[in-house]
């Protein structure tokens, strides 16, 4: 365990192990996934799978670090600090839930964590998320955490629903 958030939630370093959990967490939640992460389309199998993490483990971004969400020690999701730009202080969060894990609260009692270490122990000042307009629970999630709407821009992910636009929000800490 990396990090442990509550009773039920812990964070883990995400590694090339955990392909065929997470392609099982995919396939258990494709119908919502599908509807805003384009990458859903390419987890087809723990190859699949293992390239979703490997994207993401080798993004080159200044400061990234990739999670797993483990919640009732079950793989959950994954949460990224996709960059930190430590010249500027801004950061970027992103993360996906399985439908084990929806409606727990769960990324939210994550962000009430990863936030002031953030801030203190990085020193981010500033921390963005990216919506579609349409992913309402998303929104809400960062909204409750403190983040307002900053900008719209145009949607380039091959989802359904393809003209939403995507929020930028940022939250300053």
């Amino acid at each position: 365990m990396f990090l442990k958030i509550s009773s039920d939630i812990h964070l883990d370093h995400l590694s090339f192990a955990d392909a065929p959990a997470l392609y099982e967490a995919v396939e258990l939640s494709r119908a919502n996934l599908s509807q805003y992460m384009a990458w859903e389309k390419s987890v087809l199998d723990s190859a699949g799978a293992r390239a979703y993490i490997e994207s993401r483990l080798n993004s080159g971004l200044d400061g990234a670090q990739w999670l797993s969400i483990q919640f009732h020690n079950q793989f959950s999701g994954v949460f990224g600090v996709k960059y930190i730009d430590p010249d500027k202080g801004v950061c970027e969060l992103g993360y996906w839930l399985a439908d084990n894990a929806r409606g727990n609260r769960v990324v939210g009692q994550i962000l009430a964590v990863i936030i002031p270490y953030l801030a203190t122990e990085l020193g981010v000042r500033t921390i963005e998320f990216q919506c579609l307009e349409n992913n309402f629970a998303s929104i809400k999630i960062v909204e409750r955490a403190g983040a307002r709407l900053l900008r719209k821009v145009p949607n380039t992910l091959d989802i359904p629903n393809k003209e939403q636009a995507i929020g930028i929000y940022s939250l300053h800490v």
